[in-house]
């Protein structure tokens, strides 16, 4: 059956289930929502249950974009066939060039015969708008910690502090919450080691270590962690206030950071995003970290 085991977003899979149910379908879709909720398997899964055959258009490794070539290809393909059911699915269609999203244009205004046309993207606005009025949207939103809390007990195997944790961390996506769960004890002592030391002062540890990574790259990923799960943990701080559970935050923690009003907590969140962002416009690692955690 399609759409077995499918987690969440049940208000998408409903409507996708009416369609089929109808046996009517639009010539083209766009499955739009955040990365890893499932858009893609929904998109398969879709056009399997109408018996399309599915061919799979994506940005190639050494590229930046899908290429107005990719597009031609399949367009080729679609015209020159004798026409069968078939699906054609863009993921990550935000990537196409703005000449591949203009190729691709023409073809929805005049859709092959018996082909159905699948547009997955995380960030739909980056689509042209004339692309996006010829598709029906179906919508994805991110998961919610309940539910990933649940998959990660059932599925996971993990215990209910490690899956609150992994759910917390995970932000509505189930495919990171399985790329977390191996590893989620250790990530739940990085962070309490972090905030051990904000609490002391002893920051240089955190610093040096950091300067000691010759991957530059890892050292930013590195430090880009530090600073979400030093975020989750004062959103527990919050959350705690409330009487909600910590998963990540330790007792000391939540309890010296208590003392701050909400304002002061939001604006050390915010902080900690801004550095983040700082990261991913090349800034030195280790100086960026070193400021951040001194403004906590």
């Amino acid at each position: 059956m399609p759409f077995d085991g499918f987690i969440g977003n049940e208000a998408a899979i409903a409507r996708l289930r009416g369609i089929l149910e109808r046996r009517r379908p639009a010539h083209a879709y766009l499955f739009s929502g955040p990365e890893g909720v499932g858009k893609k398997r929904a998109a398969v899964d879709f056009a399997q249950a109408l018996g399309a055959k599915v061919t799979l258009v994506e940005r190639l490794e050494d590229k930046h974009e899908i290429l107005i070539a990719q597009v031609h290809e399949v367009i080729r393909e679609l015209t020159y066939t004798s026409p069968t059911n078939r699906a054609v699915l863009f993921d990550d269609a935000h990537r196409m060039s703005e000449e591949a999203m203009n190729a691709l244009l023409k073809t929805l205004e005049e859709p092959p015969e018996r082909t159905l046309l699948m547009l997955v993207s995380g960030v739909a606005d980056r689509l042209l708008g004339t692309i996006r009025s010829r598709c029906q949207t179906i919508h994805f939103a991110p998961l919610s910690d309940e539910a990933l809390q649940r998959h990660a007990v059932q599925r996971l195997m993990l215990g209910a502090d490690d899956a609150a944790a992994a759910a917390t961390l995970a932000e509505g996506s189930i495919a990171a919450l399985a790329e977390l769960g191996p590893k989620i004890g250790e990530l739940r002592a990085a962070a309490q080691d972090l905030q051990a030391r904000i609490l002391s002062g002893e920051l240089n540890a955190v610093i040096e270590a950091l300067g000691k990574i010759r991957d530059t790259e890892q050292a930013r990923l590195d430090a880009k962690r530090k600073f979400r799960l030093l975020a989750h943990s004062l959103r527990e701080v919050l959350r705690a206030r409330t009487g909600g559970k910590t998963a990540l935050a330790s007792p000391d923690f939540v309890q010296k950071m208590g003392k701050l009003d909400d304002d002061e907590i939001l604006d050390r969140i915010e902080t900690l995003i801004d550095h983040e962002r700082m990261i991913d416009l090349n800034a030195n690692v280790s100086l960026t970290v070193e400021d951040a955690l001194l403004r906590l």
